[in-house]
């Protein structure tokens, strides 16, 4: 199997979670343990030490905030970005963490809702999508 065939498959599987992983916040708020097992997994295709190193070190913005404010952040999208930087690694997860974030205040500010209890994980889910798609392979 040829590298490019590994990152289409790879891409496809990523894409694939991501979209459950966004859907069943949406609905429920919730993002299931299996979705972030699934990333794991997924980024065992062409796994380096970069990708163990973004599990580490890409959710730790989200958890500091998720343990400050308990509210306003859940611990599956702390999992969720541990899956995501697990998949990206260390650069590429903290880019689709600032896009999914900023995705997230530039709809909700043109949407006028402040305050409001609100699934994070689409947003996360987009902006690794286009990470994914625009980054180096």
């Amino acid at each position: 199997m040829t590298a490019e065939s590994l990152v289409v498959i790879k891409g496809l599987l990523f894409f694939s979670v991501l979209l459950v992983a966004a859907i069943h916040d949406a609905k429920t708020r919730i993002i299931p343990d299996t979705i972030h097992i699934l990333l794991i997994l997924i980024s065992l295709i062409g796994f380096d030490w970069n990708s163990l190193l973004g599990f580490f070190l890409v959710p730790i913005p989200f958890l500091s905030v998720a343990l400050k404010e308990s509210e306003s952040l859940g611990g599956g999208d702390v999992k969720l970005m541990a899956g995501i930087g697990c998949v990206l690694g260390v650069m590429e997860g903290f880019s689709a963490g600032a896009i999914g974030l900023s995705l997230f205040i530039l709809i909700n500010l043109i949407r006028g809702k402040r305050n409001q209890p609100f699934a994070l994980g689409p947003y996360l889910a987009v902006g690794a999508m286009v990470v994914f798609l625009v980054a180096p392979k």
